[in-house]
């Protein structure tokens, strides 16, 4: 005999917990039941329309679900939210924001930004679990609602770091987005990941430093090591540092191993090694020359005078 907890169980399935009291209705499970539920402490109210099946606490990623059934039935994550939701790691934002397709009279719960876009198409939602854009998708729209062009490239380039899309994907994601002021630097920002996200990094840092007066940095320099030859990125002889940018695949314990290998080798060859993540780079660029201008000048550098 199938009971009313067992028809309840079937709705929650694996949306984070969550359930609209229409779907319950839907599938069978009295109001009153849902009523004797929370009254006993078993479950928990969170939104108008939505209820928790627990009594535990309420996580993010169970909040993200909530916010998608309160807004309606063809909402979908997206941005940062739908990111955060496939997996994507080392952002703290909080904020939430669900997309619906144009005219389509959502509910606009507190803490949800919700986007009444042209840009919606269901292609572009994974049904599996919570709604929510796909990767690629969520990446550009996390672009363009971000609040400058340094936050929307740190958007996209974690993206592809993280490996949740491909730039190829971003590409095709772009081409629904026909007008916008930010279209030209998501186009130019994935020329560039294209031919790879370190090359952006280190071309970055060789460029930042000169502008402040330190000199040119040897570019992709390459030392003979004990097995094969070993690509650095830059190189200050004078000072006695390398200078590694990190781009995509850097947090694989493969590719730890072989940085760990390599630094010990540049150390072992007299010289200081310096790794800088390109997330950090793109998040607070100045705040990274300065620490450089900082390590130049405990190495003996001295700006020239204007």
């Amino acid at each position: 005999m199938i009971t009313n907890a067992d028809r309840a169980g079937q709705c929650v399935g694996a949306g984070e917990g969550v359930v609209t009291r229409r779907q319950l209705q839907a599938a069978g499970v009295p109001r009153w039941w849902v009523r004797n539920e929370l009254a006993r402490g078993r479950w928990q109210r969170i939104g108008r329309q939505v209820v928790v099946a627990h009594n535990g606490p309420v996580d993010a990623a169970t909040r993200r679900a909530a916010a998608v059934l309160e807004v309606g039935s063809r909402a979908a994550l997206d941005g940062v939210a739908s990111l955060q939701h496939a997996g994507l790691t080392g952002l703290t934002d909080t904020r939430i924001d669900v997309i619906t397709p144009k005219s389509s009279t959502p509910l606009r719960p507190a803490g949800v930004k919700v986007h009444e876009s042209r840009r919606f198409r269901e292609q572009d939602v994974l049904g599996n679990g919570v709604r929510r854009t796909t990767p690629a998708v969520a990446a550009v729209h996390a672009a363009l609602w971000a609040v400058s062009d340094p936050q929307a490239t740190l958007f996209v380039v974690m993206t592809v770091q993280q490996r949740l899309a491909t730039v190829a994907q971003l590409r095709v994601a772009l081409l629904a987005v026909r007008r916008h002021r930010r279209r030209a630097v998501l186009d130019h920002l994935l020329v560039e990941l294209a031919a790879g996200a370190q090359s952006l990094g280190e071309r970055d840092v060789a460029t930042g430093p000169r502008q402040r007066g330190p000199p040119v940095p040897t570019r992709q320099v390459v030392r003979q090591g004990a097995s094969r030859r070993q690509y650095l990125d830059l190189e200050w002889e004078a000072f006695g540092l390398v200078v590694e940018v990190d781009g995509a695949g850097h947090g694989e314990a493969a590719q730890q191993l072989a940085d760990v290998l390599r630094d010990l080798a540049v150390a072992a060859d007299g010289q200081t090694p310096v790794r800088i993540p390109l997330t950090a780079w793109v998040l607070d660029e100045e705040a990274v020359l300065d620490a450089l201008e900082i390590l130049f000048r405990s190495r003996g550098w001295l700006p020239v005078a204007a």
